[in-house]
Formats: C-alpha cells, structure tokens, sequence
C-alpha cells in the first residue's frame, strides 16, 4: 500500500542554511546528487541558501509564480518549500518509488511523476490528492503541463508517450515514438509538443498531423552526440543543448524538418547541458531570459533582444555564469511577479463524489 502523505506543518522552519526570502529578485535553484538544494540570486550569482532536504539524489524541482518550490527524489518523498517566506512546508508521501518528475500548473496545481509508473494531482492550497492513477507500465519519466492546464503529456520506460485529458481523468492519445523520450515541453499556444530523446528532437502538431524533427548530421556511430536539453523561444524556434555543451538554435523550415541556424557563443569549460530553463516566459512574446543548467554543476544565464520575430547568435547575451562546485541533476527558478486572476483556476478533474471514486479508480488505457 502506498505511504499516505503527512500533513502539512505550515511553520516548520529550515533551521540550518535558512532559506533568504528573495523578495523581488530573481533565485536559480539547483538539485544535487548528493540530496542538496541550492539557491543563488540571478543578479550576482550569490549563494543564498544550501539545504540537504533528500536522503538521496534530487531527481526533480520545480517553483510556482509565488514561490511554492517542490522537490523529488530517490528517497520517494516530495519536499515542499515557501521561499517567499523561507520556510519549509511539509512534504508529500504517495509515490512508492523514486519521483522522477513534476511541474507546477499556476499557483495552483502540482502533477508528480515516479518510477511507479503513477502520476499524482496535488491541490496546493491544502496539498489535497485530487487525482491519482497509473499513466505508465513503468517509469515515469517526464511531463509537461498544457498552458491551459486542461491537458499533460508524459513519457514513460514503456516508450510511451501519453496525451492526457486532465479534465476528464483520462488518457486523450497515444503519441508514437521509437526510443525512450527524456524531456517534454510544450509550446507557448500549446499547440506543438516536443519529444526529445538522446538521438531526435521530434516536434508534434497535436491538431494535425505535421511532425518536425531534427538530428544531429555530424552524428553517427561511436562519435554520435546526444541531444539533452530543449527550449521554446516561441512556436516556431527551439534551443537545443547536447552532450558537449553546445547550444543550437534551431527553427521548423519546409517540410517536415527543423533547421539548425546558428549556435551561441561557445565556451570550453561548458559541459554537458543538463535543463534549459525559461525565466517568467509569456505566451504573445515568448522567451527573453534562460536558465542553461550543466551536469558539471556549471550555472549560465541568458538574456534575448530579438529584432522583431529573427532569433540569431548576436541576440543573445550571457549575463551570469556560476560555478556551484556541485553534481547539478535539476534546476528550477523563481523570480517574484504578479499572478493574472485566472491563474486561480485549479486543475480540477473532481467536481463530485460519484466522479471522485471513479476517476481515482483510473488505470492505463492501452
């Protein structure tokens, strides 16, 4: 039988290393392999907090607009944290194994992912289990929150990549892929999702039938380079990191292609791109800063002043590079903003009791 989870103590405070409440400013997060989680102010690259949460690897983080931080790992339990207020909240226990991913709609909702092969919906709140239900024979591997919040893709060791209709608790499409996909994202209409695995990128239309994809020409046989971190720019640009640490733009072209058009400015000491993260992206404009995250521990951020829709190598410019002496296995952040009234909207797929036993009851469809 599952763990339940533990309820929530709203005051617990981090008593070692206290988390600095960021106000305003802008805060990257890192997890480690050795269960840590650190955080820096996106200005200067400062320290401002080091706290070992897990007793195991960090697998996964994520941050919401107002500052709910959440943390996965191998110890099968999600940590929970206020860094408006720098405290540690609680945590979650309902995986049965190593929480893998996760990702916050809003300020409203939390989706976790485990190597149970189960995925939770997670009122924030008052972290109430709205929905729980096996999205995968195994491992699940990562996820990504249409921007509606009405819908998720996730990808699993099954080679699975699964459409999922979060309204309704039930799985909406089976995308059919040929390797194991390890990131997802989807664009800023939400109308093209990314798959990306260690040989392709593949980019889907989920309203027709286009497929895009993109794999590395120079690759082939023992000296093939794999492809491990992508970002939106907008919906018709990507950035792509890969294992030597170099950072590609690419954008759709005729036919069924995307089409690499330059890579920004290369650095020796950058390794192996780990996560590409968008700082406070908007859905009519798209990306202007990132968060490149290395394996190395090596922290870079970007900025983008594009002239009008054109996305090349001189528009992007490096402001922060720090070194932070860990083993880098994720990477979140959270810069204070304003939240629109919608976002108050909770991914809800419970309205009444009936519905409630039914959904929570789901299993994968085949």
């Amino acid at each position: 039988m599952p763990k339940r989870r533990k309820q929530i103590d709203t005051e617990a405070q981090v008593t070692e290393n206290s988390l600095d409440s960021p106000a305003n400013q802008g805060t990257i997060i890192v997890g480690t392999y050795d269960g840590g989680l650190l955080g820096f102010h996106a200005k200067d690259g400062t320290q401002t907090f080091g706290y070992a949460p897990h007793a195991g690897c960090v697998k996964s983080t994520h941050c919401n607009p107002v500052g709910k931080l959440a943390s996965g790992g191998t110890d099968n339990v999600v940590r929970l944290f206020d860094l408006s207020r720098g405290l540690e909240v609680g945590e979650l226990q309902e995986h049965d194994d190593t929480i893998g991913c996760m990702e916050f709609w809003s300020k409203t909702t939390l989706i976790t992912g485990g190597d149970d092969g189960q995925v939770c919906i997670w009122r924030v709140n008052d972290w109430e289990l709205l929905l729980k239900f096996k999205a995968h024979r195994a491992a699940v591997i990562c996820l990504a929150i249409h921007p509606s919040g009405r819908m998720m893709v996730s990808a699993g060791r099954d080679k699975g990549v699964r459409l999922w209709d979060l309204m309704r608790g039930t799985s909406a499409a089976h995308l059919c892929v040929e390797e194991y996909a390890e990131a997802l994202s989807w664009s800023y209409s939400g109308n093209l999702v990314s798959v990306l695995n260690s040989k392709e990128l593949l980019l889907i239309d989920i309203h027709g039938d286009k497929r895009y994809s993109f794999q590395d020409p120079s690759s082939s046989g023992f000296m093939r380079i794999s492809l491990t971190a992508t970002l939106f720019l907008d919906d018709a640009n990507l950035l792509l990191g890969d294992g030597k640490g170099d950072l590609r733009l690419l954008q759709s072209g005729a036919g069924a292609q995307l089409v690499e058009s330059g890579k920004l400015q290369p650095d020796a000491e950058r390794s192996r791109v780990k996560v590409l993260v968008a700082v406070t992206p908007s859905m009519s404009t798209g990306c202007h800063s990132f968060v490149v995250g290395m394996s190395t521990g090596r922290v870079e951020l970007w900025h983008i002043s594009k002239d009008g829709k054109n996305f090349n190598p001189e528009a992007f410019t490096r402001s922060l590079v720090v070194d932070t002496g860990a083993r880098l296995t994720c990477l979140t952040v959270w810069f204070a903003q304003d939240v629109a009234k919608k976002s108050d909207d909770v991914i809800s797929p419970v309205h009444t009791e009936a519905s409630k036993k039914k959904k929570r009851s789901l299993q994968q469809t085949s």
